[in-house]
């Protein structure tokens, strides 16, 4: 995979400055989190709070190659910080020092994208991995010792902070796969499963599940802002896999 820093346009931060490039699928929520506090920090102060909310960050142990990624390019821009008129956070160059670090930044940063897996397949068999090592720690260990134990463990019982640790691996490889297109209405459905089923409410991934539901029936209208159109997306949702129920106007002649 071919990796490249892209020009933000710019007045006059720097000589050159750089947009923080998309982070990769499978950031855990504790790591997002840490991110979303520090650029919250860079945008609206007060001085000084970056700093420490970086330092969560770099403290942060990573959990995965996303990760590690994330780490990478969130310590590129503490060393090189910048903020676009338009409140993006970029990667200041100031000199030929600074280009230097960002060129080798970017050539490790190729490395570590190329590294990452990102077809479906292999990542439905994570998650598969990670749900049968939870589902068995669950099961030959953690259960039995509280039924031999009952009631409440301490926070830092090894019992608790494995579960805690497995329950993590899950959750990560879950979130890793719902940011992958599903190449099928039946993956998607597996999708929408993780989502909702068993009583889960992951109302985060609607929006884009409904987008990558549309893409797959080959419905091109969307819902419009004021909602005047949901008729209109939901007829064309129907035709797509029954043609027969089609308005009269879009069958062929």
């Amino acid at each position: 995979m071919t990796f490249q820093f892209k020009v933000h346009p710019q007045d006059d931060i720097a000589r050159v400055a750089y947009a923080l490039p998309p982070l990769p699928a499978g950031i855990g929520y504790d790591l997002t989190t840490l991110i979303a506090a520090y650029e919250s920090t860079v945008r609206d102060g007060p001085d000084g709070a970056d700093e420490e909310a970086f330092r969560n960050i770099k403290a942060h142990p990573a959990r995965g190659l996303p990760e590690v990624i994330a780490k990478v390019i969130y310590q590129l821009h503490f060393d090189h910080r910048g903020l676009a008129e338009d409140d993006a956070l970029v990667i200041a160059e100031g000199d030929d020092k600074d280009r230097a670090v960002i060129e080798t930044a970017q050539v490790l940063l190729g490395e570590l994208y190329a590294q990452i897996p990102d077809d479906w397949e292999t990542a439905r068999r994570a998650l598969f991995t990670a749900i049968l090592a939870e589902s068995d720690f669950d099961q030959r260990v953690y259960l039995p010792a509280m039924a031999a134990s009952p009631g409440p463990k301490g926070a830092a019982s090894p019992l608790v902070l494995e579960q805690e640790r497995l329950l993590d691996a899950r959750c990560d490889a879950e979130t890793f796969l719902l940011n992958i297109p599903a190449p099928s209405l039946a993956d998607w459905a597996l999708k929408f499963l993780i989502c909702f089923d068993c009583d889960r409410d992951m109302n985060g991934f609607t929006e884009a599940l409904c987008t990558e539901a549309r893409a797959l029936l080959g419905v091109t209208a969307k819902p419009a802002d004021d909602h005047s159109d949901d008729l209109v997306v939901m007829a064309a949702t129907v035709a797509a896999r029954n043609p027969a129920f089609a308005p009269a106007n879009q069958k062929e002649a």
